[in-house]
């Protein structure tokens, strides 16, 4: 299978690549830079003239503005690459019958603390990321050969600023000041674990919305100290504080209910140690 990969030099992308490829499918990487295809996802005619050209079987969209604060500064930016280019790809696939594989987010929801959200609960959209993200989801779900799945994602990277687990790998090997966040619950999943199960659910026929994540929710400040327990470090510079804090608001209580993707996998996906285990163990491969 023919697989065109939008994003492949992020977090994700660097990690689906590798995992379907030792499936035995092509991959097709394509980026705004360092990538063997130069796209931008915002730019809708060089993204439409990438889909004729590469003709895949299926498109893996990766691609986002994460930056939830670069989101609100500029909501025009953030329609352009969250949005907008689902309807575009929503229409190849719809068009053609390729399948489409779009990665949404978790930041839909406020209630519930350590609650698990199923694919059905009410979401609020309090930012502008979680907005074009919404609207990504609607646009990519226009096509009947269209998986969508909600996730959280940790991994590592080693270019441009820190991911959230490579600050917080350094902040617990090094015992730096930091504030844990105790209010912001998630059920975060390993790029490398959620790269397979998601070629899992494409390789099973899988279509619709589903939440693909961990199968433990936890807050921001459990995860570091788990990643502390299995340094077998000290955390003695660290303060708990709140999310609320931040400049801009955010969804907190994003725990999501894995139990319908469970199904279709056939097996459980990771809880919180196994998340953390799987992040030091990249993040030494990466060091090596």
């Amino acid at each position: 299978m023919k697989v065109l990969l939008l994003g492949s030099t992020g977090l994700l992308g660097q990690a689906v690549a590798p995992a379907w490829r030792r499936r035995g499918h092509t991959v097709l990487e394509a980026a705004r830079h360092n990538a063997p295809i130069a796209l931008d996802i915002a730019d809708n005619d060089a993204l439409v003239a990438a889909l004729e050209a590469e003709t895949p079987d299926i498109v893996v969209n990766t691609a986002a503005l994460t930056d939830i604060d670069a989101c609100e500064r500029d909501p025009a930016a953030a329609w352009r690459i969250n949005a907008r280019p689902l309807a575009f790809l929503a229409d190849w696939s719809s068009r053609t019958g390729g399948r489409l594989v779009h990665i949404s987010t978790d930041h839909y929801y406020l209630d519930g603390r350590a609650a698990a959200h199923d694919e059905h609960a009410p979401v609020m959209l309090v930012n502008e990321y979680a907005r074009t993200k919404y609207a990504g989801e609607a646009l990519a779900l226009t096509s009947p050969h269209a998986l969508v799945l909600r996730t959280s994602i940790v991994g590592i990277r080693r270019w441009e600023r820190p991911t959230f687990a490579e600050w917080a790998i350094d902040v617990a090997a090094h015992d730096r000041p930091a504030t844990l966040f105790n209010d912001a619950w998630s059920s975060s999943i390993d790029v490398g674990t959620f790269a397979t199960a998601a070629l899992d659910m494409a390789e099973a026929g899988a279509t619709g919305l589903f939440n693909l994540a961990a199968s433990e929710i936890y807050t921001k400040e459990a995860f570091l100290r788990e990643i502390a327990r299995q340094l077998d470090v000290t955390l003695s510079s660290a303060v708990t504080g709140s999310i609320g804090a931040l400049a801009t608001r955010r969804a907190s209580q994003l725990g999501l209910d894995v139990g319908r993707a469970e199904r279709v996998l056939g097996y459980r996906l990771p809880a919180l140690e196994e998340v953390v285990a799987a992040v030091l163990k990249q993040h030494g491969e990466r060091r090596s």
